[in-house]
């Protein structure tokens, strides 16, 4: 398999990358690698791969970029190198977060997530999904359904049936991500439907009891409709993915649709929520 190493070079590291890493995801990037005044990140390649390239290059005009480079790279074994960085942890008050490889000598009520990330985004290393998780703790009981909108590896739909969710769908506009969050939901034996879908074209169901999107702020803004449908009335809007500056326009477009807010936390740039319909 081949890639392409996308890299941001600035003259001196900003205070927050926060805002590049979130064009970094909104253009395809989940993972990106912050190394002093530097921000990397990779596409495989595929077709189309050069669209998101010049797009990506296109939005950081307005930032203070010395570099902006896209270079192949060829034939990397990134199984090995998701073992060096990806490590048991804990997560909120009852999970576990741990790699195939790895061993881990559990606690009564431990919910162990086994996780072999691949390619797709959502290992539990990053706040906006340790947050999410830790919100599904406190809103998901016994028998809820829950749709995940943008499952990337599919942990959360693990960790909500695992919380006793009853159904549970996962959505997701990568196909790879997809194929990965299936396999994902085998390995943990699980019981998750899934789809491949962009999730502001599609027309939801609704009924549902709660919703998780940890998304890109702009899609949430345009999701905020589409999650109001999607729920039942008293049920929980649960976003994440968002940059802190960009927290108020994320609840412009939820109280514009009728949500109330009942909770936020942030953390290391990222703010994630609550909202109730």
């Amino acid at each position: 398999m081949n890639w392409i190493v996308v890299k941001v070079v600035m003259h001196e590291a900003p205070g927050d990358w926060s805002p590049i890493i979130d064009l970094f995801r909104e253009y395809g990037i989940e993972n990106t690698l912050e190394e002093a005044n530097c921000l990397t990140g990779c596409y495989v390649d595929v077709d189309g791969v050069q669209t998101q390239i010049e797009g990506l290059r296109q939005s950081l005009a307005p930032f203070a970029i010395d570099e902006f480079s896209a270079e192949p790279l060829v034939e990397i074994d990134w199984e090995n190198e998701w073992k060096k960085h990806f490590k048991p942890r804990r997560i909120g008050n009852s999970f576990v977060v741990k790699p195939t490889w790895e061993e881990f000598e559990s606690q009564p009520g431990d919910h162990i997530i086994v996780l072999d990330p691949g390619q797709a985004f959502g290992t539990g290393d990053h706040p906006t999904t340790r947050m999410c998780l830790e919100f599904l703790e406190k809103y998901v009981q016994s028998g809820r359904s829950v749709l995940d909108l943008g499952c990337g590896s599919g942990i959360l739909a693990i960790g909500a049936r695992m919380l006793g969710a009853g159904r549970v769908l996962a959505i997701d506009i990568d196909p790879l991500a997809v194929e990965v969050a299936k396999e994902n939901f085998k390995l943990n034996q699980v019981e998750v439907e899934a789809e491949v879908g962009d999730v502001t074209e599609l027309q939801l169901e609704s009924g549902w009891q709660i919703v998780v999107s940890n998304i890109i702020s702009a899609t949430l803004i345009n999701l905020a409709p589409d999650a109001s449908y999607a729920l039942k009335d008293g049920g929980y809007w649960i976003v994440s993915g968002i940059i802190d500056q960009n927290w108020l326009d994320v609840q412009k477009a939820a109280f514009k649709t009728g949500f109330q807010l009942i909770t936020y936390r942030q953390e290391d740039g990222w703010t994630a929520g609550v909202f109730q319909k």
